[in-house]
């Protein structure tokens, strides 16, 4: 009867971060079962003909030394890095599947760590079509970082998070770099910020086709009611057009008579006290 395998007593492989510990764990294990030479060593395969009982004994060996390895095998990210590298999950070999780990394992995470921090890095709000989508790549460039084991003080992480978006938000970033300067900003805080920053932009965007819309049906309106009547009716439409227009005093474009220069850079309505693209949460929704 096989012996069992102390599962209590092995650990866990996570990573190059665990390697030693798992090493050490599983050769206790190993020698304990009297299965290690098959993991260490290359045994040969004794003759099923002449040696019927030896090469039992072998296969079994073997076969019990794989299950104490697989059984520390249950990390995702450990698997996946094992597949990528061929991983042939037929091969019974022990010696084959802990040659593989101890090859891999360490040498790709070491590799990895470094493409993940340069990739975590290099990010840029500019980069990307909306903050939303910056975000996200950010979020995941985060959890790569935080799941190869690197440790990275908040300080320096905002300050990272800092340098990503301060070209494309130099106002706001002014402020940001007041409050790091007082150590009162925190990558979370941060995160908020630009969350916020991200609701703002998507209204904006829903703003502007509803903008673009109106203006296009005014147009075809006015299209329409000058192309009626006579040539004095539409010159006459077209004098009273222009009673209604006036030019900006600050851009010196023309607006409608009613229309103001709004501290966004756009004209919009006296009759509208909130701009809308400093606050969308006021616009309305249709």
């Amino acid at each position: 009867m096989a012996p069992t395998i102390d599962s209590g007593s092995l650990v866990v492989l996570r990573g190059e971060n665990n390697i030693d510990n798992w090493e050490r764990a599983l050769r206790i294990e190993l020698e304990f079962a009297e299965v290690d030479d098959y993991v260490y060593k290359t045994v040969a395969e004794p003759s099923k003909e002449d040696k019927p009982d030896e090469h039992k004994k072998w296969k079994l060996g073997r076969v019990h030394a794989l299950k104490i390895i697989n059984t520390t095998l249950k990390d995702d990210k450990v698997l996946t890095t094992l597949r990528i590298n061929g991983w042939d999950q037929s091969n019974r070999d022990p010696k084959y599947l802990f040659d593989l780990i101890k090859t891999t394992i360490g040498k790709v995470t070491n590799e990895a760590r470094s493409e993940i921090l340069e990739q975590y890095q290099g990010l840029r709000r500019s980069g990307f079509d909306s903050m939303a989508s910056f975000l996200n790549q950010y979020e995941l460039a985060r959890r790569r970082v935080a799941d190869s084991g690197l440790v990275i003080d908040d300080t320096v992480e905002c300050l990272n998070l800092y340098n990503m978006v301060k070209r494309d938000y130099p106002t706001d970033a002014k402020l940001w770099a007041n409050d790091m300067t007082k150590n009162t900003l925190t990558t979370n805080k941060l995160l908020a910020h630009l969350s916020t920053l991200s609701n703002t932009e998507a209204r904006q965007s829903n703003l502007t086709i509803q903008v673009k819309t109106t203006a296009k049906a005014d147009k075809d309106l006015n299209k329409s009611g000058t192309n009626n009547g006579d040539n004095d009716s539409g010159n006459s439409g077209r004098g009273k057009k222009n009673k209604n227009k006036l030019t900006c005093p600050t851009c010196n474009n023309t607006i409608q008579k009613d229309y103001i220069h709004c501290i966004c850079g756009r004209h919009r309505s006296g009759k509208i006290t909130t701009c809308w693209w400093y606050e969308p949460d006021k616009a309305p929704d249709t």
